[in-house]
């Protein structure tokens, strides 16, 4: 989420054409990333396995609409609601390496983009609006870990991936580094900073668990 000072607040939801743009091709990308990745294990594209990339693409787009598309848009609605200007824009050159680390170390490292945020809301309305992204993402993996333990087979790794996807970006997402979020709340709150660091962690360790 960037962040950028602006003199007309404006709080009415709506998507510019540039937006929706963006929006479809980052999702469409990174799922094509995660894609590659959870099919060809970690040796990228030369062991990918193309009976299973189609279940593969599909599994990668649900958790990419619930991990990365619901966590922008939760940053985007609560800034508009403090009445500012926020679109998301995509970064062209994290979408390359999104591709590249996948087609080559069959693993996902991407930067795809951000919700560009202008207004001159104050820190703690500021915090908030990027502590929105992370919740959601907590939210979503905390309805879908309990989910994996009464299922199996096909709907198993969907709901798997779905909660995995949603830990992973919270962790991510919450590290104290400028421009993740976690630096800008941090600076609003270092007790809530802290909290939901915890708590995503906390939903990350049992995918590593036997």
């Amino acid at each position: 989420m960037g962040y950028y000072q602006y003199d007309q607040p404006v709080r009415q939801i709506r998507f510019g054409r540039r937006e929706i743009q963006d929006l479809f091709i980052a999702t469409i990308v990174v799922s094509i990333a995660f894609a590659i990745a959870l099919s060809s294990g970690l040796t990228g594209i030369v062991s990918i396995n193309w009976g299973e990339f189609p279940l593969a693409l599909l599994i990668s787009f649900l958790a990419i609409g619930s991990g990365f598309i619901l966590h922008e848009l939760g940053h985007k609605f609560l800034a508009i609601r403090y009445g500012a200007w926020a679109e998301f824009r995509a970064w062209p050159m994290g979408l390359m390496m999104a591709l590249m680390f996948a087609l080559i170390a069959g693993v996902v490292f991407a930067a795809p983009g951000a919700v560009m945020v202008m207004t001159p809301i104050n820190k703690e309305q500021f915090g908030k609006t990027a502590l929105m992204g992370p919740v959601i993402n907590i939210v979503f993996a905390g309805i879908f870990l309990p989910l994996t333990l009464i299922t199996f087979g096909t709907i198993y790794t969907i709901f798997f991936y779905i909660y995995y996807i949603n830990a992973f970006l919270a962790v991510f997402n919450l590290l104290p580094i400028p421009p993740l979020d976690g630096s800008k709340i941090a600076r609003w709150s270092v007790p809530i900073y802290i909290l939901a660091l915890i708590a995503s962690i906390g939903l990350l360790v049992p995918a590593y668990l036997p």
